[in-house]
C-alpha cells in the first residue's frame, strides 16, 4: 500500500479551492440591483411584472404602497403622509420610505411643484413620528444640483433625520452620468446615495426606433459595476421595469424590461444576469 502524505493531499485541495473562488461568477452586492414601475394606474399588476426580475431587491412606483418588496414613497399632499405615519408606526413598518420625488419641478407648467418650505411644514408631522424601524430616504429633485433640497434642509433642520441621499440621472452614455453622480457626491457625502432612476435617455434626444437593446445592455452593466465599486452607492434603481405605452418618455423609451405586451425584451436576461464586475 502507497501511503500519501497529508500535505500532498492538502496542497492540491486548496490549490483547487482557491481556483474555484477566483474562477467563481461575481454577484453583486446585496440590495444594489432594484428596478422601477411606470404606472401608476396598473400598478396592481406590479407584483407580478417584479417576479420576473429575481436579480432585483426592490422596487419603486410613483405611489404610496407597501406590497412584498415594494419600498414606499410618500407623495406631497397631506393624506399620504398621515397614512405613511400610520404604517411606520404600524406592525409591519417598512424598511425604508422615500420621501418627495422631483418636488422642484412640475412636468405640466415647468414650475415649482413644492417649495422647500411648503416641503419642511409637510413633513413635519413625519419627523415627529418617525416610528423606530424605518429608514428615511432624503426628498430627490428633478434637478440634482439645483438649490431645492439645500433650501429644504435649511427649513426643516432635518438633515440628520434621513439615511441616504437621492438622484435621477440620465445620460446618453456611462461617463455623463458618473460625472453627474460624481458631481452629486462631492457636495453631499455625509451618507450613502441611492439612485432611484436611472437609464441611457436623454429628453433632448429623439428614441431610437428600434431601441438600441446593445448600448443600452453595454450601459446597463458599466454602470452596476461602477456603482458597486465606489461603496457610497447602496442602491440602484433601473428605469424601467415596463414599457411606458401611454406617452413617449424618451428618458426611458429604450430600457425597458418588459414590452406593452409583459413580454421580455432582450435587456431582461441580462438584467437577471448582471454582475456588477
Amino acid at each position: 500500500m502507497r501511503f500519501t502524505s497529508r500535505m500532498s493531499l492538502v496542497l492540491p485541495m486548496a490549490i483547487h479551492a482557491m481556483s474555484t473562488i477566483e474562477g467563481a461568477t461575481a454577484a453583486c452586492s446585496d440590495g444594489l440591483v432594484n428596478v422601477v414601475f411606470n404606472g401608476p394606474k396598473n400598478s396592481s399588476q406590479f407584483p407580478e411584472k417584479f417576479s420576473k426580475m429575481p436579480v432585483a431587491s426592490n422596487w419603486l412606483t410613483f405611489k404610496f404602497g407597501t406590497a412584498p418588496k415594494q419600498i414606499p414613497m410618500l407623495l406631497d399632499n397631506k393624506e399620504t403622509v398621515k397614512k405613511a405615519i400610520d404604517v411606520i408606526n404600524g406592525p409591519n413598518p417598512p424598511e425604508y420610505l422615500l420621501t418627495f420625488n422631483e418636488p422642484d419641478h412640475d412636468y405640466t407648467t415647468g414650475k415649482v411643484r413644492l417649495t422647500p418650505h411648503n416641503a419642511s411644514v409637510l413633513i413635519k408631522p413625519l419627523l415627529e413620528s418617525p416610528g423606530k424601524h424605518t429608514k428615511f430616504i432624503a426628498p430627490v429633485p428633478a434637478k440634482q444640483m439645483s438649490s431645492w433640497l439645500d433650501e429644504f434642509f435649511d427649513e426643516c433642520q432635518c438633515k440628520d433625520f434621513f439615511a441616504a441621499y437621492n438622484v435621477h440621472i440620465y445620460r446618453g452614455n456611462v461617463e455623463d452620468a458618473k460625472d453627474e453622480i460624481k458631481t452629486f457626491h462631492d457636495k453631499f457625502n455625509d451618507k450613502p446615495l441611492w439612485i432611484t432612476e436611472i437609464g441611457p435617455g436623454n429628453k433632448t434626444l429623439p428614441c431610437p426606433n428600434p431601441p438600441s437593446w446593445d448600448k443600452t445592455t453595454k450601459f446597463m452593466k458599466e454602470i452596476y459595476a461602477w456603482g458597486q465599486s465606489t461603496e457610497w452607492i447602496h442602491k440602484i434603481f433601473w428605469n424601467t421595469g415596463n414599457q411606458i405605452t401611454s406617452h413617449v418618455d424618451n428618458n426611458v423609451c429604450n430600457s425597458y424590461l418588459l414590452d406593452g405586451n409583459n413580454d421580455p425584451t432582450p435587456l431582461l436576461d441580462p438584467f437577471n444576469h448582471l454582475t456588477c464586475s
